[in-house]
């Protein structure tokens, strides 16, 4: 009975202590939260704010919060110009927390970086890729999906670029951009990869599905082009 005594009183120790420390972390992320919004007004509180995400990684590199400070981290980095360390805080975030779903936003904001401002094409395609491979049905793989369907575009692999397009109107059919794309399967079904009778079932879908999309016009003048037989 004596035994019992002991484990139970254990047990609550342990409790209480694990809720003492999820608590000052938490509270340590939200005020790091609360000094990001002021960064750029004060250099005393982007020194703040980027030792409080750094205090959550080092002190508690498994709590709920750690991925969302090594994400924040490398924003910080990527807002001020310092884009080697957003990167490595991106590769970070990958290696160590690669279930969490801020994951697919750190790969978006790593490929971006390579892309808008290292001027690495290459590699920022590698990295949409592994955008839309792991993270596919991600809110931000959207911008994956459509630069690899432009590269295609560019390089004129015409079905690699159907295969990427078809593949955002199938994920994303909310999306604004969605008629534009169908738009687009259609012209290179049509003038690329001469397939009238599936660019036909894209026009038709693009007027069913989006009646006020600016493409109407030209996706019915095209479809009675195609449907008197032209190509």
């Amino acid at each position: 009975m004596k035994g019992k005594i002991i484990l139970l009183i254990l047990g609550i120790v342990l409790i209480c202590t694990g809720c003492g420390k999820k608590e000052p972390i938490e509270s340590l992320y939200r005020d790091a939260e609360k000094l990001e919004a002021n960064i750029l007004k004060n250099v005393n509180t982007i020194s703040q704010c980027r030792s409080s995400y750094e205090k959550i990684l080092l002190e508690a590199e498994d709590s709920e919060f750690a991925p969302l400070a090594c994400y924040k981290l490398g924003k910080l980095n990527e807002i001020f110009g310092h884009y080697d360390e957003a990167i490595d805080y991106y590769k970070k975030l990958l290696s160590l927390y690669p279930e969490h779903p801020i994951c697919a936003d750190g790969l978006l904001s790593m490929a971006q970086i390579y892309q808008l401002h290292l001027d690495k094409n290459e590699e920022a395609m590698a990295i949409y890729q592994q955008l839309v491979t792991f993270y596919p049905d991600q809110t931000v793989s959207f911008e994956g999906y459509l630069q690899l369907g432009q590269r295609a575009s560019r390089k004129e692999d015409w079905k690699d670029a159907v295969a990427y397009f078809e593949k955002l109107v199938a994920i994303y059919p909310q999306n604004e951009m969605c008629d534009d794309l169908y738009f687009r399967i259609g012209d290179i079904l049509q003038h690329k990869l001469e397939e009238p009778s599936q660019a036909k079932e894209k026009y038709k879908t693009l007027i069913e599905k989006y009646p006020n999309s600016t493409w109407i016009k030209y996706s019915k003048e095209r479809l009675a082009f195609l449907n008197e037989g032209g190509n």
